[in-house]
C-alpha cells in the first residue's frame, strides 16, 4: 500500500512540473522584441528593447530601426502603483515616466488586483480577466499569461504571470491606436 501511494504522489508531482508554463527570467541586458502596430495606418514596426535596470528606477534601452534609440525610465512609484500606460513614439534621449505611468508593463498592484480580484485598472479603462483558449508562445514555449479585457470586449491585454516584472506581452484594440505582440525573449 505505501508503494502504491508513493507511486501515486510521485506521478502527481511528475504531472504538475510537466504541466508548468514558461516565464521567461527579464534581469539586466534582457532583451525583449515587440511588433508594434499603428492601427490607423497598418505600419508595423519592430520594436527591441534592452533592459539596463530592473530594479528603482527601471529602465529600458529601446531600438526602432530608422527613427533611433533611447530609454524610457520607469520611476519606483509608477512601476510600483501606476495605472496609466504611456504609448507615444518615442523620444531620443531618456524620456522619464511620471509616477502614475508605466510603458510596456502593468504596475506590480495592478497586478496584484488581477490576480486577487481578477480585474485592474489602466488609462481609466477596466479590464477583467478572461479565460483563454489560445495558447500564447514566447520563445516556441507556451507562455504564464493572463488575459484580460475591457466590459465591451474591445481591448485585449496578455500580461506574464510574473508579480516582480508584470510584462505585457501583447495588447489589441488599443484606442489610443498603437497594438503591439511580443515576438521573442532573451533571458539574461
Amino acid at each position: 500500500m505505501k508503494k502504491i501511494t508513493f507511486i501515486l504522489f510521485a506521478a502527481l508531482f511528475a504531472n504538475a512540473g510537466m504541466a508548468q508554463k514558461y516565464v521567461p527570467k527579464i534581469g539586466v541586458n534582457a532583451v525583449i522584441n515587440y511588433d508594434v502596430v499603428a492601427t490607423a495606418s497598418g505600419q508595423q514596426i519592430p520594436l527591441t528593447l534592452t533592459m539596463e535596470s530592473v530594479t528603482d528606477p527601471v529602465i529600458f534601452r529601446w531600438a526602432i530601426p530608422g527613427l533611433g534609440t533611447g530609454k524610457f525610465q520607469l520611476s519606483p512609484a509608477g512601476f510600483q502603483s501606476g495605472t496609466q500606460m504611456r504609448l507615444t513614439e518615442p523620444q531620443d534621449g531618456t524620456t522619464k515616466l511620471g509616477d502614475d505611468e508605466t510603458i510596456m508593463v502593468i504596475s506590480k498592484d495592478s497586478f496584484n488586483s488581477l490576480v486577487k480580484n481578477q480585474t485592474f485598472m489602466l488609462n481609466k479603462g477596466k479590464f477583467d480577466a478572461k479565460p483563454d483558449t489560445l495558447k500564447y508562445k514566447i520563445n516556441d514555449k507556451e507562455a504564464d499569461v493572463i488575459h484580460a479585457a475591457t466590459a465591451n470586449g474591445k481591448v485585449h491585454i496578455w500580461v506574464l504571470n510574473n508579480p516582480d516584472f508584470p510584462l505585457i506581452c501583447r495588447l489589441t484594440g488599443n484606442p489610443g491606436g498603437i497594438d503591439f505582440d511580443l515576438l521573442s525573449i532573451k533571458e539574461q
